[in-house]
C-alpha cells in the first residue's frame, strides 16, 4: 500500500512539473521571439541602410512564421529494502525531467514586380497625413518622406545613389523648421475638406503672427482660408502647396547618405566622396546630423544600440542618439505601410502544446 501512494505521489509530482515547465516556456518563448523579430528586422534594416550608402543592392527578407517545439525527456527509478526483522522497510524514488524548445523562424524574400513597385512608387499624399497627425513631428516628417514643396527642393540628387555634387537643402529645413514651430503653437493643422463629394487634404494657419507671415512668404502663397496639398503634377499656383513626395527607395537612399564612411573607403574609391561645387568635401553630417546618423567603428561600441559589422567594420546606431532612434522608427513604420500594400497581418507565431 505504501508503495503504492509513493507511485501515486510521483506521477502528480511529474504532471505539475510538466505543467509548470510548460507554462514558463510558453511565457517566455513569446517574449523572446519577440524580442528576437525585433532585433533581426532592425539589424536588417540598418545593413541595407549601408549597403545603399555602398553603392549596392539592398535585399529584404520577410519573417512569415514562427513555430517552436518541445521535446520531453524524463527519467524514474525506484528502489526497497524489505527487512525480516520487525525494522520499518525502506523506499528510494529518483526522478529527471528535461524539455528542450527548437524555434524556428521562416523567411522570405521581398522581391517580384509588385515589390518593386511598391519600393519605387511616390510615397501617397494620404500617408502623408498620416503621418503627420499621428505625433511625429512636421520636420521630421517632410525631411524624410517629401524632396520639393512648392518648388523649394530637398535634397533630390540624395533620393538615389550618393551624388558627387552637395545637394540643395537649406531652405527647405528652414521651412520645415518654422512648420514644426507652428505646430508646437497650434498654429497649423493638416486635415481634410471635402471637395466634389471628395476628400481633399489641406494645410490650415491658424495664427497670423510674424512666423505665419514667414513661412507663407517662403511658399509663395497668398492668404487664403485653407491651402489645398497637391502632388507635382497639378498647375502650381499661391493658393496651393505642391509636394512632391520621394519613393521607399528613395527615403532608403536619402537615409543612408547618414551612414559614416571610413577615410579609406572613400579615399580609394569604395564609397562616393561629395563635393561642392567649389571642389570642397561635403560633410553629409552638416545636413543629417540632428536627424539621422549612422556611427563607424573598428569595434563594436558598449553604446550601440543596433549594429551590423560589414566590410570589416561596425556600423551601429548609438543608444544615446534619440534623434536617430526617432528616425529609425519611423523608418520602420513607413516600411511597413509602402512595403507591405494590400497584405495580410504576419507573422504567425505558433507555440503548440501538444508536444
Amino acid at each position: 500500500m505504501r508503495l503504492r501512494t509513493l507511485w501515486i505521489v510521483v506521477f502528480l509530482l511529474a504532471l505539475t512539473g510538466c505543467s509548470g515547465l510548460m507554462g514558463n516556456s510558453l511565457k517566455s518563448s513569446s517574449v523572446s521571439f519577440n524580442r528576437a523579430l525585433q532585433h533581426t528586422t532592425s539589424q536588417q534594416m540598418l545593413l541595407n541602410l549601408v549597403r545603399l550608402r555602398y553603392d549596392e543592392p539592398p535585399v529584404f527578407l520577410e519573417v512569415t512564421s514562427i513555430s517552436s517545439q518541445y521535446s520531453f525527456s524524463g527519467s524514474l527509478s525506484t528502489g526497497a529494502t524489505l527487512k525480516k526483522d520487525s525494522s520499518a522497510n525502506s523506499y528510494s524514488v529518483g526522478m529527471g525531467l528535461e524539455y528542450a524548445a527548437k524555434p524556428t523562424f521562416t523567411f522570405v524574400p521581398l522581391q517580384g514586380e509588385k515589390f518593386a513597385r511598391r519600393l519605387l512608387s511616390p510615397i501617397p499624399i494620404d500617408h502623408l497625413i498620416l503621418l503627420l497627425n499621428s505625433g511625429w513631428r512636421v520636420d521630421r516628417v517632410l525631411r524624410i518622406c517629401v524632396q520639393s514643396i512648392n518648388g523649394i527642393p530637398n535634397a533630390p540628387t540624395a533620393s538615389g545613389p550618393t551624388p558627387k555634387v552637395a545637394p540643395k537643402y537649406k531652405k527647405f529645413l528652414e521651412v520645415v523648421k518654422d512648420l514644426e514651430a507652428l505646430r508646437k503653437k497650434g498654429e497649423v493643422k493638416f486635415f481634410y475638406i471635402t471637395q466634389n463629394k471628395k476628400p481633399m487634404p489641406v494645410v490650415m494657419f491658424t495664427g497670423n503672427d510674424s512666423l505665419v507671415k514667414k513661412v507663407k512668404s517662403l511658399l509663395g502663397l497668398q492668404d487664403s482660408p485653407f491651402y489645398p496639398i497637391v502632388g507635382p503634377e497639378s498647375k502650381k499656383n499661391p493658393w496651393v502647396i505642391q509636394i512632391e513626395t520621394r519613393s521607399l527607395i528613395g527615403v532608403l537612399f536619402y537615409l543612408s547618405q547618414g551612414v559614416e564612411v571610413p577615410k579609406e573607403d572613400l579615399k580609394e574609391g569604395r564609397a562616393v566622396q561629395t563635393f561642392y561645387p567649389d571642389g570642397k568635401p561635403f560633410n553629409w553630417e552638416d545636413m543629417l546630423g540632428d536627424l539621422f546618423v549612422v556611427k563607424v567603428s573598428d569595434h563594436l561600441p558598449s553604446t550601440a544600440l543596433i549594429a551590423v559589422k560589414y566590410r570589416g567594420h561596425w556600423f551601429y546606431i548609438s543608444d544615446t542618439d534619440i534623434s536617430t532612434k526617432s528616425t529609425f522608427i519611423l523608418l520602420q513604420q513607413l516600411f511597413a505601410m509602402e512595403a507591405s500594400k494590400g497584405k495580410g497581418g504576419s507573422p504567425i507565431l505558433t507555440l503548440p502544446i501538444g508536444q
